[in-house]
């Protein structure tokens, strides 16, 4: 059995796959005060509770575990006391950074505070730089001019040990090239027994102030995702635990609890995982994904068969680059949670600001302000009743008070107050897609939307029909997806090496061997996790760009690389050079172990007509201003060949999908329901 976990800011997620593909759901509401409370009450949930304890159940059984713990630490500044230890004379390294603004036109631009203070930073007198007779055998060389003495690195220890860090960052200029000038520093550091982390370890790639600032973030969540992991450690099994990582792939919870920078968001990449197999069962090629949860809305690209290709090493994580693998992600604060607000001026605001698990939404009874849920809530688009299968009572009574209160602040009525929240939400959405989009480069109409999170359903149709979409996707349990994802995760190690190398210095011969070096050390370290040989595959990628530029284009390697590239760039930014030299950049390799395939549906294909579900229910909502008696149906009674026609709501656990009047739904192979047609 495979179980996934996501944890949210207003609820957990659970999906469990048994061994004949067949999977359970639960949601359980979150624990910020203590994550881990809910994702034990949720296996209790789903009985599966004694399973995972130490020494229960089977030992084939695994957990693959999506937590915010170190994003909400890195976000917050809820972090461990981290020590840096650099070359001396650039203690300033992580607060000069790039010189970019990420606000162009901020007249008093607002800078992440640095992870380590100034009291907390350490030198030691090192120093390399590359090799003045320059690449040998196509690789770069460095030298060592100044080294450390054993009375230098004892002084530095004394500092480490007296300035109260609990973990330690070891960032040395060129170490990419020559990682032994840190791991030196690093068995100096021993005796203190603190976690050390080396940049050249973690990510021995060029670019010193990515490398370091990375190492600072790993270093800085030591301490916390230790201390998190061993209060599961207490519940659960650690040896049946992962974690997976945002590169979309798991890694094992001892190996999460030294890199944990690797885990950021890992609750995201399990809805793109699941987002990416619900598309192709149901047919569709390159997709953009939204995810909407409680607390935010993340939205990436999936290309099918893209992997390493498809990774970004370019993320910026509460202004602090971690250049680590990870899949291409937008995030933005809109989600069913997101708190509806009006300023000083009038206007109205919805979001970044969460109402969470708790209080959560005036609909869960013990919320202040409205939010975009409890929009949906008085329009109608959310059953009353009961929520989460009748588990939860709505009080609408305190909805309809917020609404009419938010009215009177805008002017308005207070059914055009919760229009107007979901249309700034959407609006926020609609940009984000765009970035996806337009600003990669895609065409949003020839780019399918995937909808899922406890609030996708409900904008799905409303998003794809303003993108010009040729429609939008809402897959099976969309809730509960990301968990989904994680459950059917691939387990993965990356590794990369940097050349800086012209490309026509390093021929095919050369690369393909270093390559398949590079593969082989990725290979090895999955095997050593345990995993089967047999079934391990791996890939490989190459970094290009043209000599000058600040930034490269990944591609897999072929006969015709350069001519790809050109195109690539082509492709991309709308021009190329075709004399101008390529740069070789960096050399990738992915070593992955399959996790479970999906179950295929077992869907019957003949020439029925497609036919017309029947209602279970009618009730009042409103679309776009206009409210009537609309159609509820329940989403399990909708077979493949089901046709509907808005206006229409369809109901399941954990989520709502909302049909616009004259849009279209019909049911893909998989189960997956597929909305078109905007009318």
């Amino acid at each position: 059995m495979r179980v996934g976990i996501d944890t949210g800011g207003t609820f957990t997620d659970l999906a469990a796959r048994a061994d004949d593909g067949a999977v359970r759901i639960a949601k359980v509401p979150s624990t910020p005060d203590d994550p881990g409370r809910a994702l034990v009450a949720g296996l209790a949930a789903l009985g599966l509770e004694e399973r995972f304890r130490p020494g229960g159940g089977d030992a084939g059984s695994r957990l693959v575990h999506g937590t915010t713990v170190a994003l909400n630490a890195l976000l917050t500044g809820r972090i461990g006391r981290a020590a840096l230890v650099t070359n001396a004379g650039f203690l300033d390294l992580i607060e000069i950074g790039r010189q970019d603004r990420p606000e162009l036109y901020a007249l008093e631009p607002e800078k992440p505070a640095p992870l380590v203070p100034r009291e907390r930073r350490f030198e030691v007198p090192q120093r390399s730089w590359p090799d003045p007779a320059g690449p040998r055998d196509g690789l770069p060389r460095v030298i060592e001019v100044q080294s450390p003495s054993e009375a230098d690195l004892e002084r530095l220890r004394a500092a480490v040990a007296a300035s109260g860090a609990e973990s330690v960052a070891v960032c040395l200029l060129h170490a990419y090239a020559t990682p032994e000038i840190e791991q030196r520093v690093a068995r100096a550091l021993a005796p203190l027994g603190l976690p050390v982390t080396c940049s050249a370890t973690l990510l021995p790639a060029y670019r010193e102030h990515e490398r370091t600032s990375t190492a600072l973030v790993n270093a800085a969540l030591v301490p916390v995702v230790r201390r998190y992991l061993a209060r599961l450690a207490r519940e659960l099994d650690p040896e049946r635990l992962d974690l997976l990582q945002s590169a979309g792939g798991t890694l094992s919870a001892e190996r999460a609890a030294e890199e944990p920078a690797r885990v950021l968001l890992s609750g995201p990449a399990g809805g793109v995982i699941g987002a990416g197999a619900a598309a192709q069962a149901a047919g569709l090629g390159p997709v953009v994904t939204l995810d909407m949860g409680g607390t935010s809305t993340d939205v990436a690209f999936h290309a099918p068969g893209a992997g390493l290709a498809g990774a970004v090493d370019d993320v910026k994580v509460a202004g602090h680059p971690v250049a680590l693998p990870t899949l291409d992600l937008y995030t933005i604060g809109c989600g069913g949670g997101s708190l509806a607000r009006v300023d000083a001026g009038g206007v109205l605001h919805v979001g970044p600001e969460s109402a969470g698990a708790d209080p959560g939404p005036l609909c869960y009874g013990r919320g202040a302000v409205p939010t975009v849920t409890d929009a949906h809530v008085f329009l109608g688009h959310v059953a009353t009743g009961g929520f989460l299968g009748g588990e939860l009572a709505l009080d609408t009574d305190a909805v309809a008070r917020g609404f009419e209160g938010l009215g009177r602040a805008l002017g308005t009525s207070a059914a055009a107050a919760a229009e107007a929240v979901i249309d700034v939400a959407r609006a926020g959405m609609r940009r984000a897609l765009g970035v996806m989009t337009m600003q990669r480069g895609r065409d949003p109409r020839r780019t399918p939307l995937v909808a899922f999170g406890g609030g996708g359903g409900l904008h799905a149709a409303a998003l794809a029909r303003v993108m010009g979409a040729e429609g939008a996707l809402v897959p099976v349990h969309p809730g509960v997806l990301s968990a989904w994802g994680m459950a059917h995760a691939d387990a993965l190690v990356d590794r990369v090496r940097t050349l800086l190398v012209p490309l026509a210095a390093f021929g095919a011969p050369q690369r393909a061997a270093a390559l398949s070096a590079l593969q082989a050390e990725a290979t090895e370290a999955l095997l050593a996790a345990g995993h089967a040989p047999g079934a391990l595959r791996s890939e490989a990628s190459l970094s290009l760009r043209y000599r000058g530029q600040s930034f490269e284009l990944a591609l897999h390697d072929s006969a015709d690389i350069a001519e790809r590239f050109h195109a690539l760039h082509a492709e991309r930014y709308g021009w190329r050079l075709d004399e101008h030299p390529i740069e070789l950049v960096h050399l990738r390799a992915r070593a992955v172990a399959p996790g479970p395939r999906p179950r295929s549906a077992s869907l019957r294909v003949d020439d029925t007509p497609a036919r017309a579900a029947r209602p279970r229910a009618t009730r009042r909502a409103a679309f776009g201003g206009v409210q009537g008696d609309v159609p509820v149906y329940s989403r399990e009674d909708l077979a493949h060949d089901t046709v509907l026609i808005g206006p229409a709501i369809v109901e399941e656990f954990t989520a709502t999908t909302l049909v616009p009047p004259g849009c279209r739904l019909s049911v893909r192979a998989g189960g997956h329901l597929w909305l078109s047609g905007w009318g």
